[in-house]
């Protein structure tokens, strides 16, 4: 169950990054995260925290709820 929604993040945080057109290294710049650390959640290997969640999502300019909704 943790892993299904660790990939609906990671998914939904990769989608969001590329429409921003940003690497990986760009978006963990804003969101001051390691870029390692941006990719594995990316990968669904990590499971993310609420304060990263929240600087990741105010980073890309949505609500933390963006990040984890239901496709």
């Amino acid at each position: 169950m943790a892993t299904d929604i660790c990939a609906r993040v990671g998914n939904r945080i990769r989608e969001l990054r590329q429409e921003k057109g940003w690497s990986q290294q760009m978006l963990a710049d804003h969101a001051q995260v390691e870029r390692a650390h941006l990719a594995r959640l990316e990968d669904a290997k990590r499971e993310p925290g609420l304060r990263v969640l929240d600087r990741i999502a105010t980073a890309l300019d949505v609500g933390i709820e963006e990040l984890v909704k239901r496709s």
